[in-house]
């Protein structure tokens, strides 16, 4: 009897410690500042949060970011967002859940950006592939902005039910960037591989044709077929 009892009282702490586990995790994943982050800086409508002492350079990143979104029809100026850089390490693996091999992404309903492992004074991020693995921290900041302006332009809803190679296509384009250079696409291919990296370099080249197809218009080709 009382080792029933001791029993279900084991039982009652695992259940207990899973659902605290779980709200701690949900409650990271939709607000990231709570994670003690030892360093931030606001840098004009954007807050920088790091594990690591952030830069001066983190100025120039933000510019050429902007410069990029600027020629975007959906870009927003005065835009807010807050920008979460990572080291790659057990922040990031938090956040990213299952998006681990991702460079950067953001959450729905949400205006942070969270980045893998980033270096500002090398305008870099790496995700740790073998192939196709680093890009510009300045372009990954603007592929992330680009979807909180579409999902600003069409409503979450809309933005979510978009076609990957539209979302994560335009994203690019705008980024003017993929992880993957003309070579690097050409003798994957030639070589009958499959990388993730492949995805994002044809969705920005099937964008760029849609766009050249139709006058430049970004919500027809985000709305169309």
């Amino acid at each position: 009897m009382r080792s029933g009892w001791r029993h279900g009282r084991a039982m009652r702490i695992a259940r207990w410690t899973l659902l605290l586990g779980a709200a701690l995790l949900g409650t990271a994943t939709a607000a990231p500042q709570l994670l003690a982050w030892p360093y931030s800086v606001e840098i004009g409508r954007t807050t920088v949060y790091s594990d690591r002492p952030i830069p001066p350079e983190m100025r120039n990143v933000l510019a050429r970011s902007d410069v990029l979104v600027a020629q975007s029809p959906l870009a927003e100026p005065n835009r807010e967002r807050r920008l979460f850089l990572t080291d790659g390490g057990w922040r990031w693996d938090l956040l990213a859940l299952t998006s681990r091999g991702a460079f950067g992404l953001r959450r729905p309903l949400r205006d942070a950006i969270i980045v893998n492992d980033s270096n500002v004074a090398a305008d870099r991020v790496e995700n740790g592939a073998p192939v196709g693995g680093v890009r510009s921290l300045s372009g990954v900041i603007a592929h992330e902005t680009t979807h909180l302006l579409v999902a600003d332009r069409l409503g979450e809803w809309r933005a979510l039910l978009l076609p990957s190679w539209k979302s994560e296509g335009y994203a690019d384009y705008v980024a003017r960037e993929s992880s993957l250079s003309d070579g690097d696409y050409a003798r994957l291919r030639a070589n009958g591989a499959r990388r993730d990296a492949m995805f994002y370099y044809e969705a920005r080249r099937r964008v760029a044709d849609a766009l050249r197809r139709n006058g430049g218009n970004v919500e027809a080709m985000l709305g169309g077929d």
